[in-house]
């Protein structure tokens, strides 16, 4: 029966080849034991699991990475060739995970239930899941082009930080790009594979030197200890922050910070909500801004409910990151 089926996770192939090897035990089946290989019709994939569901998304799982590893060692040399090494931890995670894959009719060929194990064969029909992979291609490629286009650093109005944004986006779109072709490529389908590797590596270049360029100054009438907090979390993305105010540069941003507080008696706690409002400007204009409400909770006193919020801040911008908080990111 087909399916339609969309692996959202995290997936540590290891674990697959493990299924594939120590795992299997003398009262596996003998399919399982010895899987089918990939032909010119179809691909294959087997994993156990301890539902059926389980063992079918890591059986989804097992066929892309088969054609991710068969090609991995070209990626490895195309990088090094290319003498860009920054798309490293990509490049790793490639070898190591399955991300965000879509699977459609996919059929459920073996399957089989072994004490508290379920062993499962999925069978793909490799036409149309390479066309899937090649129009998902296409679409992210267009998406890049677009966010490229439409922040170019060299276009009148355009400011350094916006193209930082579009570059973030872009890069996101980029990890999905990069493992789409490699799955292509796996399939033995005619895809420039290194093209698509340099163009990847150049925008996050381009994005790690933009942040060499930027530079953040938290306005002197903003709440000391919410700036700190900012402050803070701004060194950890390695973004720069100003000492000087320079209203003129295009290369600073100038964060204004506003806060309200209001403290409630609850069952003998003390509960303070606070409003914070972050105006960013560049060069006199705001850029982008944004509001937020965090909570904050202590028996003790006002003073340490109030900090509590921030601690809530915190953890909000540890969750989000500090340029949506800010509302530079979307």
């Amino acid at each position: 029966m087909k399916k339609i089926f969309t692996i959202l996770l995290s997936l540590i192939i290891v674990s697959c080849a493990s299924s594939n090897s120590d795992a299997k035990k003398d009262n596996s089946p003998a399919w399982y034991i010895k899987p089918r290989q990939n032909n010119a019709s179809n691909l294959y994939g087997v994993a156990e699991g301890f539902s059926l569901e389980e063992a079918t998304k890591y059986a989804l799982a097992d066929c892309a990475s088969r054609l991710i590893v068969s090609i991995s060692s070209e990626s490895t040399l195309t990088r090094q060739e290319d003498n860009n090494n920054a798309h490293e931890e990509i490049r790793q995670k490639v070898k190591q995970s399955v991300t965000k894959i879509s699977f459609s009719n996919f059929k459920t060929t073996k399957s089989e239930k072994i004490a508290e194990k379920f062993y499962v064969e999925v069978e793909i029909e490799k036409d149309s899941f390479v066309n899937e992979q090649k129009e998902r291609v296409s679409f992210l490629e267009k998406k890049i082009a677009d966010l490229d286009k439409n922040s170019d650093k060299n276009s009148q109005g355009k400011n350094p930080i916006q193209r930082r944004t579009s570059l973030i986006k872009i890069n996101d779109y980029a990890k999905e790009l990069e493992l789409k072709a490699m799955i292509i490529r796996g399939a033995g389908e005619e895809i420039n594979l290194k093209e698509k590797l340099t163009l990847i590596a150049n925008y996050q270049n381009e994005l790690e030197k933009s942040s060499n360029n930027i530079e953040f100054f938290i306005d002197n009438s903003s709440p000391k200890e919410i700036a700190q907090v900012i402050k803070n979390a701004l060194n950890k993305e390695k973004l720069k922050i100003a000492t000087k105010l320079d209203s003129k540069d295009p290369n600073q941003v100038i964060v204004k910070i506003e806060s309200f507080s209001k403290t409630s008696h609850i069952y003998e706690a003390h509960m303070t909500k606070t409003k914070i409002e972050f105006d960013n400007l560049s060069e006199g204009k705001i850029l982008a801004s944004n509001t937020v409400e965090v909570t904050g909770s202590s028996s003790l006193n006002e003073k340490e409910s109030l900090s509590a919020s921030y601690k809530t801040l915190e953890e909000k911008i540890e969750k989000d990151g500090v340029l949506k908080v800010l509302g530079i990111l979307n």
